[in-house]
C-alpha cells in the first residue's frame, strides 16, 4: 500500500500547491479572477475568496497528504484512525454532493458545473476511496 499512499499524497500535495497559487494571487486555469471564481467555485460569484482562506485549504491539504505516511506507520492508533475516518469522510461527501439535484441547483454556474461532474466531484470519490483502502487496510 505504499504505493497508495504516495499516489494519495501527491494528489493532496498537488491540490494544495494550486490553493496556495491562487492565495498568491494565481489566476491558472482561468484568464482573470472573475474567471477563476466561476470556474472553482461555481455559485455566481465573481471574486476568489481572501488569500487567507486559500493557505487554510491549502495547510488542512497538506495536513491530509501527510495522513497516508502517518496511516502507516501506526495504523492502530486512534488519532490517526479518526483523522483518517474524518478526511474520507469529507471527502466522499464532497464528491457525492456534486451529483445531487440540489448542489447542481446551488452550483450551476459554468464552468464550474461542467467541471464539477467531469472532474471535481470524481477527483473527491476517488481520494475518499483510496483513504478508505488505506483505513481498510489498517483495522
Amino acid at each position: 500500500m505504499t504505493w497508495l499512499a504516495a499516489v494519495l499524497t501527491a494528489a493532496f500535495t498537488a491540490i494544495a500547491a494550486l490553493h496556495v497559487y491562487w492565495g498568491l494571487g494565481g489566476i491558472w486555469p482561468a484568464r482573470n479572477t472573475a474567471d477563476l471564481a466561476r470556474a472553482v467555485i461555481g455559485d455566481g460569484r465573481t471574486r476568489m475568496p481572501p488569500p487567507w482562506a486559500c493557505f487554510g485549504v491549502a495547510l488542512l491539504l497538506l495536513i491530509v497528504a501527510a495522513w497516508p505516511w502517518a496511516m502507516l506507520a501506526h495504523p492502530d492508533s486512534p488519532p490517526v484512525l479518526v483523522v483518517g475516518i474524518v478526511a474520507a469522510a469529507i471527502f466522499f461527501v464532497r464528491g457525492s454532493a456534486g451529483y445531487s439535484p440540489r448542489w447542481r441547483a446551488r452550483f450551476s454556474t459554468e464552468p464550474f458545473a461542467t467541471w464539477d461532474m467531469q472532474l471535481y466531484s470524481p477527483l473527491c470519490m476517488i481520494l475518499a476511496t483510496g483513504l478508505m483502502a488505506l483505513l481498510a487496510q489498517g483495522i
